[in-house]
């Protein structure tokens, strides 16, 4: 299987998982269905950006998730509410909104708890449409995984998932044409979304009253850095609050992942630039550390190139090993098909150079050829 953006390029494929709209609703797309233009057309109107289909050539991988795709639904489904709340004139069931926020996060502690050695499984999000519950729900997995990883009580990890789950929540207040541009920022639109930071915490401070302090401290302190650099109030070192500086790492890892409108992603090896060039310096070393042990900048079951220049599917993911997973590798660096040879990168020179979307067709053809799959 293999996890692809959403859009008119998938009809005609397999669906590898089934995907409902909410928990308990019928499925928009069902395990081993075929993807028509009316389910995309579905998947799109309701902001689903990734879908799980069967590979060409890996048919039958599948792909572990740290964090099921029934929490990661409870989790954007209570999201979602209390951020049409928040962009509402009319203030509605804010209690039960804390309550089911609450209970998805829990989960996910639970969740997260359960998995002793744990490597997240993250993905490129590429869609504006739902980038902001996309990336919040990745933002706060990744902030429970380090915080989890820095001892912290359950009671603990369930406040810093909350304020990290909810650190976007002022982008309500921002204009979509804002948030939407295709392209750079001027200053004064930069300032307009750095506003956002203040915004959200006020939201909650006004209308929340059963989220915690040490949470919504969160959202107005996400983007402060240790060296003084961000806002909104230029705080520095110790003076940011621990969940804060974990969410920061969490927010700054899964962005750079992100392909955006006005520029492309990037690539695996600039990622691990960027996270090792901020430790210590803008931002907090201990979560980058832990984060680069127990994220994968690849994602299982993603086409990679290696540095070598060889092609092939993730299939494993190592602790401690960010750019050296597990590689099944198909095919030469002059992709040309070859037998399928399982690679730990772990230990080796070898590392992901580059993400690629689909096999090259110059590979698939020569399955093709070969009779539909490559010999072991």
């Amino acid at each position: 299987m293999r996890k692809v953006p959403v859009s008119p390029a998938i009809v005609g494929r397999v669906s590898a998982k089934t995907i409902r709209n909410r928990p308990g609703h019928l499925p928009l797309v069902t395990k081993g269905a075929i993807i028509t233009a009316s389910v995309v057309d579905a998947l799109l109107r309701r902001g689903k950006t990734w879908v799980w289909v069967k590979d060409e050539i890996f048919p039958e991988f599948e792909a572990d998730e740290v964090v099921s795709q029934e929490t990661r639904e409870v989790l954007t489904t209570a999201l979602g509410q209390i951020f049409r709340d928040a962009a509402s004139p009319k203030k509605l069931n804010r209690e039960r909104q804390e309550d089911l926020l609450s209970n998805a996060v829990r989960r996910l502690v639970e969740e997260v708890a359960a998995n002793d050695d744990v490597v997240v499984n993250i993905g490129r999000v590429r869609a504006w449409d739902n980038y902001t519950f996309e990336h919040s729900v990745h933002v706060a997995t990744l902030a429970t995984v380090i915080g989890k990883r820095m001892l912290m009580t359950d009671d603990q990890l369930v406040r810093l998932g909350t304020g990290a789950i909810l650190h976007d929540l002022g982008k309500v207040t921002v204009p979509q044409e804002i948030l939407h541009k295709p392209g750079p920022l001027t200053d004064e639109e930069f300032e307009i979304v750095k506003s956002h930071a203040r915004n959200g915490w006020d939201m909650v401070h006004e209308g929340y009253q059963n989220i915690m302090p040490t949470s919504s401290i969160v959202i107005l302190q996400h983007h402060e850095r240790l060296d003084g650099s961000g806002y909104p109030q230029g705080l520095k070192g110790d003076d940011i609050y621990i969940f804060s500086r974990i969410t920061a790492v969490a927010d700054v890892l899964d962005a750079v992942r992100a392909e955006r409108n006005y520029r492309r992603t990037y690539r695996p090896t600039e990622v691990l630039r960027i996270m090792l060039q901020d430790a210590g310096v803008r931002l907090d070393a201990a979560a980058v550390e832990i984060a680069l042990r127990h994220v994968s900048l690849v994602s299982a079951g993603e086409i990679v190139r290696l540095t070598n220049g060889q092609l092939g599917m993730v299939t494993g993911l190592n602790v401690g090993e960010p750019l050296r997973p597990v590689v099944s590798v198909v095919a030469d660096d002059l992709d040309r098909a070859m037998p399928i040879e399982e690679m730990d990168l772990s230990g080796t020179s070898l590392q992901i150079a580059d993400v690629l979307d689909e096999w090259p067709p110059a590979v698939l053809e020569q399955i093709k050829g070969a009779g539909g799959q490559i010999p072991h």
